[in-house]
């Protein structure tokens, strides 16, 4: 599996075609900058075959200190329509 996976990857990453070469590069592209990894023909070859390695993702954002008890949360939005107006 990893032999076709490998031999289908080299058949597209050396494409004759140039519009169908460039398409497939600029997937893997894409898909390497979401996970934050070096866009390289190597890192390209193993996120297709499903051996890319990588440290685990920082936390970019940290997550809100919630309190204690329902007094902080204020109250809950109405349902419905507005109220009528006299």
């Amino acid at each position: 599996m990893v032999e076709e996976k490998d031999l289908q990857f080299n058949r597209m990453w050396n494409e004759e075609n140039p519009a169908k070469r460039i398409k497939f590069r600029n997937r893997m592209k894409a898909k390497l900058d979401v996970l934050h990894v070096e866009v390289s023909e190597e890192n390209a070859r193993a996120f297709y075959t499903g051996r890319l390695s990588r440290p685990p993702p920082e936390r970019l954002y940290g997550m809100p200190e919630r309190s204690e008890g329902p007094d902080d949360r204020g109250r809950p939005r109405r349902r419905g329509p507005p109220p009528r107006r006299r």
